[in-house]
């Protein structure tokens, strides 16, 4: 499971490259406001959820369903972590600065794949980028960002014009 036995943690945050094939689908084949991707296809899925505190379990839900339907189950664990960090963090760090947190801001999460690749990535209103830190293990927040880099193959943020934000994780 994941890279956390290889005791490097320190994981690529990165931008995605110009020619990362699932850039292209997040920006392009992104779903519209009500939660449906403009451009359907088997590999790349989209869905809308909710912006409560049962989102995390939810995107965990859905994302080892489709591993399963893809025969991808050997990624599952690794992606249960990922999907409810990334979902957590959209839900206490994703909103625009200038409105007050509410709950009717939508998450979205895009499951996409090709090949052998495996990518994950979740959407969410806010401007402010993720900032990777050290982790202090004696606080009971601040870990989430160092799980994602310890179980997946690279991470990193690809922002949405006008608004918004993907945070993505990638798996082989």
């Amino acid at each position: 499971m994941g890279r956390l036995d290889d005791g490097d943690c320190s994981g690529p945050f990165a931008a995605p490259s110009p020619r990362a094939w699932w850039s292209s689908v997040l920006l392009n084949g992104a779903p519209d406001h009500n939660g449906r991707a403009r451009a359907p296809h088997a590999d790349h899925l989209f869905f809308r959820l909710e912006a409560e505190p049962a989102a995390p379990a939810a995107a965990r839900e859905i994302a080892v369903g489709v591993l399963r339907e893809w025969r991808m189950g050997a990624l599952v664990a690794d992606v249960e972590l990922v999907v409810s960090e990334l979902v957590t963090n959209a839900l206490r760090h994703g909103r625009p600065s200038a409105r007050p947190a509410a709950l009717d801001d939508p998450i979205r999460m895009g499951l996409l794949r090709r090949g052998g690749e495996f990518v994950c990535a979740v959407w969410d209103r806010g401007e402010r980028m993720p900032i990777p830190r050290e982790p202090d293990l004696r606080l009971e927040n601040g870990r989430g960002l160092h799980l994602v880099a310890c179980f997946c193959r690279a991470w990193g943020v690809l922002p949405v014009l006008p608004q918004g934000k993907y945070v993505w994780a990638s798996f082989h």
